[in-house]
């Protein structure tokens, strides 16, 4: 699908069809945003290619994502007339703490802005940007057009984080106030493994913020890289929250582990007293099992009882003693 939004000072804001493309050079007046999704890579390409004249690596880059399942690393490439990027936005997957990555690569020039995606039509990252398609935000220009995208990308981790907190509230209770077992230890390792990656992404994405809040390029103004310093801000607090959540985690891996033991070493010392506790009362069974005629108390009516007397009295000064000891 190909949405292409033109803003002229006479007609304001509107849409055009893919035609109008044929018309249209770097020298046009007009600016004009092209939103590409779910397309095939053939007509991509020719858009790319044909009309706007992008680097071929660029394109490359760019149309990747739409036939294999793989995300493109964030990057930034100054062409001069225009710029590269490949920013990665998150979808949440129902209601778990889940994501799915996806691209997002944009060619930004003076008077148009291209965007490519590949997530799921009926959950396009950028329908929301519709109410924002007027004419005071294409007045502004492309460069604040493309930070309300990337804005718009970013406050999407949000609910995620949300709901990483949820599942670390409730993985704690389970820990600290359930029974924990293999169940809670896979939920750790899931939590952690998908911090891990969410801290990589948002690590990346600052690099590529960063550069554009510095005003090397004249394709960002120096007013609208404020907005864009702006983004950034929001996105170093995303990366902070994740690394804490990521420490946090693996505390409570740690918790786990000291849990785990710990019930281990009372099942031990449990099994070990027993074992104690039996190990005279074998050595009374063993003597008067000794195949000899001349042991004391074995023709005896009270023999049986007075063994077993024996074998309960040590038993329980044991006991009392391990007791008295705090050994249980």
């Amino acid at each position: 699908m190909i949405n292409i939004t033109k803003y002229g000072k006479e007609k304001g804001v509107h849409s055009v069809p893919v035609e109008y493309l044929k018309s249209w050079d770097y020298n046009c007046e007009e600016t004009i945003w092209i939103d590409i999704y779910n397309e095939s890579e053939e007509n991509s390409v020719r858009i790319l290619k044909n009309i706007f004249g992008f680097h071929p690596l660029a394109i490359e880059d760019a149309v990747k994502h739409f036939t294999e399942e793989t995300v493109h690393h964030p990057k930034i490439d100054d062409f001069d007339s225009y710029l590269f990027i490949v920013f990665n936005g998150l979808m949440e997957i129902g209601k778990t703490f889940k994501y799915k990555i996806f691209s997002l690569s944009c060619f930004l020039g003076s008077n148009f802005l291209v965007t490519l995606h590949n997530e799921k039509p009926d959950n396009s990252v950028l329908t929301s940007i519709n109410s924002y398609l007027n004419e005071k935000t294409f007045r502004k220009g492309p460069d604040y057009l493309l930070n309300l995208i990337l804005d718009d990308i970013v406050d999407r981790y949000y609910p995620i984080l949300d709901k990483f907190e949820t599942e670390i509230d409730s993985v704690e209770s389970e820990l600290f106030k359930g029974t924990p077992g293999n169940r809670t230890l896979l939920r750790i390792l899931n939590l952690k493994k998908e911090l891990i990656k969410l801290r990589r992404i948002s690590s990346y994405q600052k690099e590529i913020l960063f550069k554009l809040t510095r005003g090397d390029s004249d394709l960002i103004s120096m007013e609208e890289s404020v907005y864009y310093r702006n983004v950034y801000d929001h996105l170093v607090r995303v990366a902070d929250t994740t690394e804490s959540y990521r420490d946090y985690v693996s505390g409570m891996l740690d918790s786990y582990l000291s849990i785990v033991n710990n019930k281990m070493n009372e099942v031990m010392k449990f099994l070990t007293i027993i074992a104690t506790i039996m190990l005279p009362l074998t050595l009374i069974t063993g003597i008067f099992g000794m195949n000899f005629e001349s042991i004391p108390f074995l023709t005896s009516d009270f023999g049986f009882w007075l063994s077993m007397f024996l074998m309960f009295v040590i038993a329980v000064s044991m006991l009392s003693w391990f007791k008295y000891k705090k050994w249980i």
